[in-house]
């Protein structure tokens, strides 16, 4: 007996698509929101104080800096200047923002399966 009711994904399935996608909004929307020069990310002229723990300690370049304003630059339509501030960034943000269609799909489907996060 195939229902809808039984076809339906469980409510931790659904749960996670859930959160994957609205992550993925605010990542995305974020991304447009801000500004950003080669050297701070502002929020409508409000600079964003560097966050990477690594480059406040030691003073070297992690293999995330630069990740914020490359997801900005992108967010903004620039790829070579996201290229400029981290090679992963503009990768990274496709597939992030490639999230959001993904994850609405597989709510709107309703049988979607997700990776057991009861562990």
């Amino acid at each position: 007996m195939t229902t809808a009711a039984a076809r339906r994904a469980p409510p931790s399935r659904r749960s996670w698509h859930a959160t994957i996608l609205v992550v993925s909004l605010v990542v995305v929307v974020a991304s447009v929101l801000l500004d950003t020069t080669a050297q701070t990310v502002s929020f409508f002229g409000d600079p964003i104080p560097p966050l990477c723990v690594i480059r406040r300690l030691t003073g070297y370049r992690c293999p995330g800096c630069g990740l914020t304003r490359a997801f900005v630059f992108m967010g903004h339509g620039d790829p070579l200047s996201a290229l400029r501030m981290n090679l992963m960034g503009p990768l990274m943000w496709v597939l992030v923002a490639a999230q959001v269609p993904y994850r609405a799909k597989q709510l709107m489907r309703g049988n979607a399966a997700a990776p057991d996060v009861s562990q």
